[in-house]
């Protein structure tokens, strides 16, 4: 049963660290940096002066998108 106080966890916007992002995507953090440059993931977050996150929801579409190209599907 979902607690009323707390929103569902679809709801809730999350940001992940490059590295923990990389490793959910299955490739290095340098990639990951260059997936980003390319504009093909991203945007990134400044959480800091030297500390920046993706939005989880960044992540999810560039594996949806690389599934999608596997299995032929055209947007």
């Amino acid at each position: 049963m979902q607690n009323p106080t707390m929103p569902a966890p679809a709801t809730v916007s999350a940001l992940e660290k490059v590295p923990h992002a990389a490793k959910r995507m299955g490739i290095s953090t340098c990639q990951a940096y260059r997936e980003i440059k390319s504009g093909r993931l991203g945007p990134l977050v400044k959480l800091g002066e030297r500390a920046s996150a993706l939005p989880s929801t960044a992540v999810d579409s560039w594996i949806q998108s690389k599934i999608d190209a596997a299995n032929g599907v055209s947007k």
